[in-house]
């Protein structure tokens, strides 16, 4: 599983998928006039294109594939993880007794989960084993005796041929594996995203990327050829050490080089193929229904993406921040090339202005010494956490779902596509802050239906989908208030921070989910309260909406201090901010209006 960490300052949510070049091209001067001043990067993005060919391409031609094969090496485990229906073997039956015949006769019946009578999945039987020579038959069943597995497990082989659950048996005394993988992968994920984004902000975007890479196909094609259970947790471990950063990283590329304006088209199209790529991971598992060979479809694909080495540039925000301005002019002349746009005349005086915004002295130390950092750190991380559980919970807990797990995964993947429209809609005209608090609402109220519907495939099915729709949409409205409170850079330090707390969180997912496997109503419960103290906690966060990105520390610890807790903003009331030291003869903050905004002058 992994989240997708949108950067957006949603100024038109129109989501056109067909975006004319030349319009593009136009559009800063068109809004030049009607904008609040900029920043210096800001500035020169305007002069050579920051919505031109240039970031058109690099949406559709490297995000886009990027989004869409994420959900491959992320879902996968998911899948793969699945356990079959299964009894235990019985050896001896009879060439006339057929093997629903056998099992009825050798296997107890005993209450399942959902409260309904099935055959044992753990249990059979005592059995007692004659020499085949002597007349009659060459077994005893003792029915008033039941006994564990002795011989192994039979499985249902109607919807995977194999999975790796059935390949190490991981299943009855066993069965606790399966939770243990599951975290070990959610701790690899945790873990790699926290070092990874500091490895980001130290030695650039671009190089991290591409480690990514390295990791998820190495380390995926070992974890398919492993022969145990505990290298098999190993090398899950190590791949998703990539999982996170390997999207995140590719997002951080695309929102630094592009405006405001097509940050948001760039969350929205990476989000819903995303979607489309979760629904193909479905495809595949059901096409091929062996966990090797899908898990080899999953990740030898990345390998391609070395390709990008020639072509992908480093995150020029990132390079000023480093003060390593010539890179970034030779970054600023292929871009204006690109989009058929001239050189601003004073290009490397505008970049040493920007180094000044942008030139990295911020740390950990800052997000921790400024009250509204540390607020909004704690407060972000809070949401995340429970989107985290909440999202995992709703997927892991489909093995607790009655029907094929490819159907329940394929529904509640697809219904991320809504989720994703609402959250950025609602977000744009609403609010973040409102649009928070009411998706997390909503989801709490779909999780507690959940718990009425628990014998009913489809009720439960639909319930959960719903409330995957709008969990859904919280998490894209969080992530774009994670980006618009945290300076450039704090940004992936802050977007790593949240993540690991969240991925860590959801290490104990697998432990709730199992307690499913008893009392199927009880992670519907701890999810529903989950998301009531979300919405609760999520009002607390200042509204982003119309606000300029932060630049530096100062700005973005002014965000907020001139709202009252009871205040709502939405895209008709929005007020015009400028970024500090812009204004002219009024005091202004980042995030702080203007009386020449409010007033005209």
């Amino acid at each position: 599983m992994g989240f997708p960490s949108p950067v957006c300052d949603h100024e038109d949510m129109k989501l056109k998928i067909s975006v004319d070049p030349e319009a593009a091209d136009a559009a800063p001067e068109k809004r030049a006039s009607s904008d609040a001043p900029q920043s210096p990067f800001e500035r020169v993005l305007d002069e050579v294109g920051g919505e031109g060919r240039y970031q058109i391409l690099l949406l559709f031609a490297y995000l886009l594939p990027l989004s869409f094969y994420s959900p491959f090496g992320s879902s996968s485990l998911l899948l793969m993880m699945t356990t079959p229906d299964h009894s235990c073997r019985v050896p001896g039956r009879p060439s006339h007794v057929s093997e629903e015949e056998w099992r009825n006769m050798t296997i107890p019946w005993e209450d399942g989960a959902d409260g309904k009578l099935r055959l044992s999945q753990c249990h059979m039987y005592n059995m007692t084993y004659s020499d085949a020579l002597r007349p009659g038959p060459s077994y005893a069943i003792d029915t008033s005796a039941i006994t564990r597995c002795q011989h192994g497990w039979d499985y249902d082989k109607s919807r995977w041929r194999e999975t790796s659950v059935s390949f190490f048996n991981l299943v009855c005394d066993d069965a606790s594996s399966v939770t243990t993988i599951f975290s070990l992968a959610v701790a690899g994920n945790a873990l790699g995203t926290l070092i990874l984004s500091i490895l980001s902000d130290r030695i650039g975007r671009r190089p991290v990327f591409f480690l990514t890479v390295l990791i998820n196909f190495s380390f995926g094609l070992l974890n398919m050829l492993v022969p145990t259970k505990e290298l098999f947790a190993a090398a899950r471990f190590l791949t998703c050490l990539a999982f996170f950063s390997f999207y995140q990283m590719s997002y951080i590329i695309v929102v630094e080089l592009s405006s405001g304006h097509l940050r948001g088209l760039t969350a929205a199209l990476s989000f819903v193929v995303g979607t489309v790529g979760v629904c193909c991971v479905t495809f595949v598992a059901w096409v091929l229904a062996h966990w090797r060979s899908f898990g080899i479809a999953c990740h030898a694909p990345s390998i391609f993406f070395f390709l990008y080495w020639w072509y992908l540039p480093e995150s020029p925000r990132w390079l000023l921040s480093m003060g390593r301005v010539e890179e970034c002019v030779a970054i600023m002349k292929k871009v204006a090339a690109t989009n058929g746009r001239a050189l601003p005349s004073n290009l490397r005086e505008l970049l040493e202005e920007a180094k000044a915004d942008e030139k990295k002295t911020a740390s950990m130390r800052d997000l921790l010494r400024h009250s509204s950092l540390r607020k909004h750190l704690v407060i972000t991380s809070i949401c995340i956490v429970i989107f985290c559980v909440v999202h995992s919970g709703i997927m892991l807990n489909l093995h607790n779902m009655a029907g094929s797990e490819l159907v329940n995964f394929l529904v509640l993947s697809v219904v991320e596509v809504p989720g994703n429209v609402v959250g950025g809609v609602s977000a744009h005209y609403f609010g973040r802050r409102l649009t928070l608090g009411l998706t997390l609402t909503v989801t709490a109220v779909f999780a507690g239906l959940a718990t009425t519907a628990i014998t009913d495939r489809w009720l439960l099915v639909t319930f959960c989908g719903l409330a995957k729709v709008f969990v859904t949409a919280a998490v894209l409205v969080v992530y774009m208030q994670i980006g618009e409170l945290f300076p450039t850079a704090l940004r992936s330090l802050s977007y790593g921070t949240t993540s690991v707390a969240g991925l860590s969180a959801t290490v104990f997912v697998p432990a709730l989910v199992s307690v499913g496997a008893t009392d199927r109503k009880l992670p519907y419960y701890i999810l529903c309260g989950l998301c009531i103290f979300g919405a609760a906690v999520s009002t607390l966060l200042p509204e982003t909406l119309g606000r300029p990105l932060p630049q530096t520390v100062l700005q973005a610890n002014h965000i907020g201090q001139d709202e009252s807790f009871w205040s709502i903003t939405t895209h008709w009331t929005r007020r015009k901010y400028v970024p500090i030291g812009e204004a002219t003869g009024k005091e202004a903050r980042n995030g702080t209006p203007s009386v020449a905004a409010e007033t005209g002058i």
